[in-house]
């Protein structure tokens, strides 16, 4: 397999899981506090880098399991 596939994998997870984090952290002070007006900064600065980083850890860690697997025959790459 492709470093460049395998570097897409990793980016996109951690690109799903940084919106995802970017959007609780954004839009939940919103609904649950409306009259903060510092609650989209949550979202901004804080629980979307995090949601990057623990999507590309995630990535990092399913790419490392599927080579594993791969070079042990145990199971082939899933489609």
């Amino acid at each position: 397999m492709g470093q460049s596939t395998v570097f897409t994998r990793v980016l996109g997870t951690a690109a799903i899981v940084g919106a995802v984090a970017f959007a609780a952290g954004f839009f939940g002070p919103i609904i649950f506090t409306p009259d903060a007006n510092q609650g989209p900064l949550l979202g901004i600065f804080i629980t979307g880098p995090l949601g990057f980083v623990f999507g590309m850890g995630i990535g990092v860690w399913r790419e490392a399991r599927r080579a594993s697997r791969e070079k042990n025959g145990l199971r082939g790459p899933r489609p």
